[in-house]
């Protein structure tokens, strides 16, 4: 894991012990903080050691306001700087931000989000800006070689002179705005990106201000797709009077949002056996029959339970999980029943158990496959005559709870082998859900692991990993998951975990999916992953967006992988 290296200038041991916490508390990421107590502290840790990024408050013994700006960016002007200031001193920092610093942030309302985003893009636009000095000073300033240096990024660059007439558009700022050809030098920005008069305003407004935020367009393209980007805008650093585009392209994620704000209660999945699933859980929310959950080990039972209970009646109630795998007979019975003090060696005191917690309520019995016979003996009387007894005692107890069970066994054959009660299946399977697998659901895969990786970028720290290789997703796709979405997610865990740049790598797999996937049939070759994207170009009549939506990945992923299999538009005719 790399290590980031703050210098931390604070002269109150306070502020600075608060901002240390910050960082160690921090999961997925790893940094080294230094701290001083003044520039001249500072220098000396610099004469030792090399930081990314400092940390430095305007009010300093041996110096205030913005002359600390201004003397530790003349002596290392390659270290991004982010001030730390207070209200009073906050139009003193945004004169800083106009020379030259990257970010300011109010002491007393810094934020674990807030302190690495500033972090991250300083570091970033930091690394930006000195690559175009240093191409500025090295070239002499020729447009050649500037050209060749943004082309290089992977974001879109407009370069606007001060009268608004393009300079310069990267091919990812073409790409990203569906241009064809380069656009001539002089033009007006307006005429040129393509945007509504609206979003033009916003962006014209943008550029006025001192203090800018970023604004998300969403416009249409000439294939009728829509893209969504995020610009950044920035002063030239040449000229404060000439502004800078950085346009990002974040269709993916609002496009991942927008099918997760779909999802149906935390189930994730859009193929018709999963609609089938959604559809029984709608008509089975409203009655309060016994349900069984059928499926594999690992396909989200319990998910669909506690779908079952928030759309019911019973939803504002208690919802109770237990496994009755694996636990003695004894110990289930105390668990779901309750026992008296002094029923049994341990027990010390009256104890109540999961039934009655969860009265009013939904109680989910996991692998009720594993359920001993004593205990389905008491399961069936629960279901007969809504009561219990506790272990230990005789006078029943009247309880109000809805049961769903789940296994992953054929229950019928554990009755024709006299393990499973007849009259308990009867009882329990009033309502079915059976729960298909995940190779039965390959057009969710996608939708999953894109679901999975947002989730792990979040709570690992991780916010630069975006994308999945073509190597990577063939493995993904070609797996057939006998651990089903349980494995699936924490195969994807721990690629995240493992990847340090943007992109997972099959590399970045654990070694089990790794062997298995050298295994694979002749039906999981390349020559098939090129016909599924052929099949998908042909149900969208050559509209690439559309195919890449059919196939549940981005644009970008799709067009890498049109390369990387060799498809070309002759192909499709």
């Amino acid at each position: 894991m790399n290590t980031t290296t703050i210098l931390l200038v604070e002269d109150n041991p306070s502020d600075a012990r608060l901002v240390q916490e910050l960082f160690g508390g921090l999961q997925g990421r790893s940094f080294n903080v230094l701290i001083a107590e003044s520039l001249q502290r500072a220098h000396e840790h610099l004469k030792e050691l090399r930081v990314d990024v400092a940390l430095i408050d305007l009010s300093l013994p041996d110096s205030h306001g913005l002359d600390t700006f201004r003397k530790f960016a003349a002596e290392y002007p390659a270290i991004p700087q982010i001030l730390l200031t207070g209200l009073d001193d906050r139009d003193v920092a945004i004169q800083a931000v106009r020379e030259g610093a990257q970010d300011y942030l109010l002491k007393g309302e810094v934020e674990e989000h807030i302190l690495i985003q500033a972090i991250d893009y300083a570091i970033e636009r930091k690394r930006i800006q000195v690559e175009l000095e240093a191409a500025n000073t090295r070239l002499q300033k020729t447009a050649e070689d500037l050209h060749y240096i943004l082309n290089q990024l992977h974001i879109g660059t407009i370069l606007i002179n001060p009268e608004g007439r393009i300079l310069y558009m990267s091919v990812s700022a073409l790409r990203l705005l569906g241009k064809n050809e380069s656009i001539p030098e002089g033009r007006p920005w307006q005429d040129v990106v393509g945007f509504d008069d609206h979003d033009v305003q916003i962006l014209e407004r943008l550029m006025e201000q001192d203090e800018r935020e970023k604004c998300v367009v969403y416009f249409t393209l000439p294939d009728h797709s829509q893209r969504q980007l995020e610009i950044d805008i920035h002063d030239d650093p040449r000229d404060t009077r000439a502004k800078m585009f950085f346009l990002y392209d974040v269709t993916e994620i609002h496009t991942l949002r927008k099918q997760l704000e779909s999802e149906f209660h935390n189930l994730i999945g859009k193929c018709q056996l999963m609609q089938d699933v959604y559809r029984q859980i709608r008509n089975l929310a409203q009655v309060d029959s016994t349900v069984i959950i059928e499926g594999e080990t690992g396909t989200g039972k319990e998910l669909v339970a506690r779908a079952l209970h928030n759309s019911s009646p019973r939803k504002d109630k208690t919802f109770l999980a237990v496994n009755c795998a694996g636990l003695a007979e004894s110990l289930l019975s105390s668990q779901l029943f309750g026992h008296k003090k002094g029923a049994f060696t341990g027990a010390n005191s009256d104890h109540r158990g999961f039934f009655e917690a969860a009265q009013g309520g939904t109680i989910f019995l996991d692998e009720i496959g594993d359920m001993t016979a004593p205990v389905q003996t008491s399961l069936l009387r629960v279901l007969q005559e809504k009561e219990i007894t506790r272990l230990g005692e005789s006078r029943p107890r009247k309880v109000d709870v809805r049961i769903i069970c789940a296994t992953h066994h054929d229950l019928q054959q554990q009755v024709d082998q006299r393990t499973f009660r007849a009259d308990l299946l009867y009882r329990i399977r009033i309502g079915r859900i059976h729960l298909p697998p995940l190779r039965e659901r390959q057009e969710d895969i996608p939708l999953l692991i894109w679901a999975f990786v947002g989730q792990c970028r979040k709570t690992m720290g991780k916010p630069f990993v975006q994308d999945v290789s073509a190597d990577a997703w063939q493995r993904l796709t070609r797996y057939h998951w006998p651990g089903n979405i349980r494995e699936l997610k924490s195969v994807i865990e721990y690629a995240v975990l493992q990847c340090e740049g943007d992109t997972i790598q099959a590399r970045h797999f654990p070694p089990e999916l790794l062997e298995s996937a050298l295994h694979v049939s002749e039906t999981t070759t390349p020559v098939k992953d090129r016909e599924r994207l052929l099949g998908a170009l042909k149900k969208a009549n050559g509209n690439r967006a559309r195919a890449a939506q059919f196939l549940g990945i981005s644009r970008a992923t799709f067009y890498r992988w049109l390369g990387d299999l060799n498809i070309s538009k002759h192909d499709l005719s």
